[in-house]
């Protein structure tokens, strides 16, 4: 704990000269593109002022890293990690309340470096536009039955190594994917699977995915760390969308168990589907939940 504190201090001293320079773009999760400035990681109710940095600190990365696209921008753009993350500027406050005495808090703003600026704000801003495209073409899915989508353990939060599974309930017999659309731009087939390659699915029945007591197939949290929507598509019968993706799963490796495409190879099956359905008798129903991962490191 000393150490990271002398870290700290480290950072403080140098911030007035690196600020004073700026050399480093600034920007927002809502950005205003006038100003490039952000204070994306605060911490309140800490028992001393150290605490509350390291908090506000860690708050800082986790937004910037984690939430807003940062690294998912580096790995498309081929960048083998991201650049170190500095403190240039802190508030704290050793504001409380009568019950409670002192509670410090602290925000942070944090630097970036200039030379990534266009090739990561045009990899972000491709992959903002592939999860818009997402969204409007999920838009054109009738919501005509309902389908139950959860996590098995109810919890919507998960750590690195842990392990996550998922409930699937129709109100109709039909046939069903079950897909995560990750940080990265990937998504990744659920169900269909290596061991499920079947997509049909009979009305009130309750797919585990993966099964439980399954000793072969599981689902472990890894990185790409932040926000994962799980998104449950059914259709009362068979169409294109999951002939494209049983396709893929017939093709699965000796060393995979679910099948991986890039979300706009997705959006393009999704949408040739629902033309081709168009004014036909089948009927579609669509869930989704967000779920949020997180390293070990942090």
């Amino acid at each position: 704990m000393k150490k990271n504190n002398a870290f700290l201090i480290l950072l403080f001293i140098a911030a007035s000269a690196v600020f004073a320079q700026q050399p480093y773009w600034w920007d927002n999760p809502h950005r205003d593109d006038t100003e490039f400035m952000y204070e994306p990681g605060m911490a309140a109710e800490a028992p001393n002022e150290q605490e509350a940095v390291r908090r506000a600190v860690l708050a800082a990365k986790e937004m910037l890293v984690e939430r807003i696209g940062i690294v998912p921008a580096l790995r498309e753009a081929g960048l083998s990690s991201a650049p170190e993350f500095a403190l240039v500027n802190c508030t704290v406050s050793d504001k409380g309340t009568e019950r409670k005495g002192k509670n410090w808090s602290a925000w942070v703003m944090v630097k970036y470096p200039q030379a990534e600026k266009e090739t990561i704000l045009q990899r972000w801003k491709t992959s903002i536009a592939s999860i818009m495209d997402l969204k409007e073409q999920e838009k054109k899915v009738p919501m005509q039955f309902s389908i139950g989508l959860a996590s098995a353990d109810g919890r919507l939060h998960y750590r690195e190594g842990e392990t996550v599974s998922f409930t699937v309930s129709p109100e109709r017999d039909c046939h069903l994917v079950l897909l995560d659309h990750m940080s990265d731009g990937t998504t990744v087939l659920l169900f269909p699977n290596r061991y499920h390659p079947d997509s049909y699915v009979r009305k009130g029945e309750t797919l585990y995915i993966p099964p439980l007591m399954n000793d072969t197939f599981s689902i472990v949290v890894g990185p790409p760390w932040g926000d994962d929507r799980v998104e449950a598509i059914g259709a009362t019968d068979r169409n294109s969308l999951h002939s494209m993706l049983s396709s893929l799963v017939a093709k699965l490796d000796s060393g995979s168990d679910m099948a991986v495409l890039s979300r706009s190879r997705f959006v393009e099956a999704l949408d040739s589907a629902m033309s081709e359905t168009a004014g036909s008798r089948i009927a579609w129903g669509r869930a989704e939940i967000n779920l949020s991962t997180y390293s070990n490191l942090n």
